[in-house]
């Protein structure tokens, strides 16, 4: 039940050997690349995010998105990419007829700080934390800063410091591709300690990884202890058919 601890394990101790690489960290994979999609425009999110409401995904499309991480390769750069592409379809889905006023959100797992910038100025929040591992938190910094330039919102939050927020503290936490990935006993130490004391849960998996054994255990456990889904949506990415899962879940013991 360790999930893909291994993976973050590895980027971590390549980046104590070696020290950050910010300005081309798209394409420094041995230490980023496990939040670094590669790729064109993934139009089947994009088509998904337009039914969705068509409205709210040009919206996301037209946020700006400069060459930060591109350094050296800035003949890669793509405005909308396989990443942001997917982004948007998960923020198009998560907003749709729900509030976009959450006075408290935290990210778990903020990537290189993707869906935070996608998020500027459309959902409205006094707070946003990232939880993430050090070096993660580096890089997350260094590209909001560039990209939406005020920050003072942000706050980077090492995961290694067991944060443990007041029951009813948070708005909505945000968990997609990341609390799935974690070890059995990373997950429940994240519940008990955030996700629990959140309104609501917005939770994004592959349905067989790590396995499919996890996932489940995962699942079961949030509805199981507090939490009801109030909308989900499931697809099959095209080429190479991973079966993912967008669930929004409230808490019903707030």
């Amino acid at each position: 039940m360790d999930g893909f601890k291994y993976i973050f394990d590895d980027a971590e101790n390549k980046y104590s050997k070696v020290g950050p690489n910010l300005e081309n960290f798209r394409f420094a994979r041995d230490i980023y690349g496990f939040c670094v999609n590669e790729g064109n425009v993934d139009e089947q999110a994009l088509n998904y995010a337009r039914n969705i409401n068509s409205n709210l995904c040009n919206i996301f499309l037209n946020q700006p998105k400069g060459l930060f991480g591109y350094k050296g390769n800035e003949n890669k750069y793509i405005k909308i990419d396989d990443l942001d592409s997917k982004h948007i379809m998960q923020l198009t889905f998560l907003l749709d007829n729900n509030a976009t006023n959450y006075s408290k959100i935290v990210e778990i797992g903020g990537g290189f700080g993707n869906m935070c910038r996608l998020s500027n100025n459309i959902i409205s929040y006094d707070s946003w934390d990232i939880i993430d591992l050090p070096h993660m938190l580096e890089v997350q910094n260094y590209y909001l800063k560039n990209e939406i330039k005020d920050i003072s919102k942000i706050n980077f939050i090492d995961a290694h410091s067991n944060k443990n927020y007041a029951t009813a503290a948070i708005d909505l936490v945000i968990g997609t591709h990341s609390v799935s990935e974690f070890s059995w006993d990373i997950f429940i130490n994240y519940f008990n300690n955030v996700i629990s004391k959140s309104k609501y849960f917005y939770y994004g998996y592959n349905k067989n990884c790590p396995n499919p054994q996890l996932i489940n255990m995962k699942l079961n456990y949030l509805l199981n202890n507090g939490f009801t889904c109030i909308k989900m949506f499931d697809y099959t990415e095209i080429p190479h058919g991973a079966n993912v899962s967008y669930k929004l879940l409230i808490n019903n013991k707030i």
